[in-house]
């Protein structure tokens, strides 16, 4: 559907995916109806349809909207020093340990449920995460041009991995509602990193 072009048209549209953002997040893609979104957000059908052509674009624009949330907490902490990239390990951990429920990532919860609803919305969510990679992969970049990281180290291949490893770390401290197996897997995820910093490979 084509973008509203009123600023009353950008908010409403905007409030119905941040209600459903927060309802399928809760209660998960398919356990949320639009009729759901519809009492949430006091919209009418008629409404709806006029900012949104089917559920899948509605899903469409939530995964979005996560991705976007994910990136603004991630741009709290520059990702080019190691005290960065340590602090934004930490406050994942920290956000992960005080919501309630132990939800996971925003992200990672509805990309999971989205790899048997057609492959237009799995692209997406395969695009959201390239794209949420590419932000530790360019301050790799700028470590490894300042000398932080080895010549040898490829920025891309370890911020993709790190991603996984948090991911896992999510799902299993969401599934065992402990914060352990998280903190964990970024400490691990972090030494990984860290093995590539120059002064890490002096001789002793």
């Amino acid at each position: 559907m084509p973008e509203p072009t009123t600023r009353r048209g950008k908010d409403t549209k905007s409030r119905i995916v941040g209600l459903a953002a927060a309802l399928m997040y809760e209660r998960g893609v398919n356990a949320t109806s639009i009729e759901d979104i519809l009492a949430a957000s006091g919209t009418g059908k008629s409404q709806f349809y006029h900012y949104f052509s089917s559920k899948e674009e509605l899903v469409a624009e939530v995964l979005g909207h996560q991705l976007d949330q994910v990136l603004q907490e991630q741009s709290l902490f520059p990702l080019d020093t190691w005290e960065g990239i340590s602090a934004w390990f930490q406050a994942m951990v920290d956000m992960q340990q005080n919501q309630r429920g132990y939800r996971g990532c925003p992200l990672g919860s509805i990309s999971s449920q989205l790899l048997d609803q057609g492959e237009p919305l799995r692209s997406r969510a395969a695009d959201a995460f390239t794209r949420w990679e590419s932000f530790l992969g360019d301050g790799l970049r700028a470590m490894q041009v300042r000398g932080l990281l080895c010549d040898d180290a490829d920025p891309d291949t370890l911020a993709e991995s790190t991603i996984a490893v948090l991911q896992g770390g999510y799902l299993l401290s969401s599934t065992k509602r402990d914060i352990r197996p998280m903190r964990h897997a970024l400490a691990i995820a972090l030494s990984q990193l860290r093995s590539y910093a120059p002064s890490s490979r002096q001789p002793r």
